[in-house]
């Protein structure tokens, strides 16, 4: 059995992890890239640390952000 690495051969259900980076927080924010550097750091913030690399699960953002919403 082999398995294949294809990125396009992965499916693509509703289940799939999404990750965003930090500039893309920033654009979904409307901030600027330090500020969104800011928020990822809070305790609150749902922060995935790869290497030196700061992600978040897209749910994960989406969840965070509408509970503080006003």
């Amino acid at each position: 059995m082999s398995i294949n690495t294809k990125t396009n051969d992965l499916p693509t259900t509703q289940t799939d992890m999404v990750f965003l980076n930090t500039e893309q927080v920033a654009t979904a924010l409307g901030c600027s890239l330090p500020t969104a550097r800011r928020i990822m750091r809070r305790p609150d913030f749902p922060l995935i640390r790869v290497g030196k690399n700061m992600k978040v699960a897209k749910n994960s953002f989406l969840k965070w952000a509408e509970t503080r919403r006003i």
